[in-house]
């Protein structure tokens, strides 16, 4: 039986793992947890739907995550994305904030496989190359 921690971490390898991550969306994906501990997570969920590309992926990850089995808004899987946010921003605040802690912690993950996937341009893959 896996813990949290590890399903976390798989989910996240195996989003980030079918993705093409440059480098402005691995730095993206990592500032994402600034951006809900600045704006909340309902207001960084509404603003990563309202974008295309990276945020859009991002927005879906979350609300994917979230809104497995066992997570804090699992009630909330079936509904389409305005319905999604309609529902979510209506919470109280404990499964708000259960949520946002959540979005946090897989965040964690998902940052740290974007750095890792992270396609390297020509001149960075050179630069790491220098002395090996």
């Amino acid at each position: 039986m896996q813990t949290k921690q590890q399903q976390r971490a798989e989910f996240a390898l195996n989003k980030i793992s079918t993705l093409k991550i440059d480098k402005e969306t691995a730095n993206f994906y990592a500032g994402a947890p600034t951006m809900i501990l600045t704006n909340g997570l309902g207001q960084t969920m509404a603003f990563l739907l309202t974008k295309k590309d990276k945020e859009r992926k991002l927005f879906d990850i979350l609300k994917e995550w979230l809104t497995a089995n066992k997570n804090p808004l699992a009630p909330l899987k079936d509904k389409k994305n305005a319905q999604f946010l309609q529902a979510f921003n209506e919470l109280p605040i404990a499964k708000y904030t259960e949520a946002q802690t959540e979005a946090l912690r897989i965040l964690e993950w998902i940052k740290r496989y974007a750095k890792a996937f992270e396609v390297k341009d020509e001149k960075t893959r050179e630069k790491d190359n220098v002395g090996n």
